[in-house]
């Protein structure tokens, strides 16, 4: 093994290590992203009034 590729692989395997606590910071406060979780539910809860506000027609009736 040469000296770029033990450089590339520890580069690599701290980029990987770093996002992975990134996944576990994120995971263990949902609090800090809740204006994010709370903006998609009211999309999603508006998505659902405009479906049910609708008729909707099926080919056996």
């Amino acid at each position: 093994m040469t000296g770029w590729t033990l450089f590339l692989t520890m580069l690599g395997a701290a980029v990987l290590i770093a996002q992975f606590f990134r996944l576990i910071d994120l995971i263990e406060r949902p609090r800090s992203h809740a204006p994010l979780s709370a903006l998609l539910q009211k999309d999603w809860q508006a998505l659902l009034s405009d479906l049910r506000r609708h008729k909707w027609m099926f080919w056996k009736n």
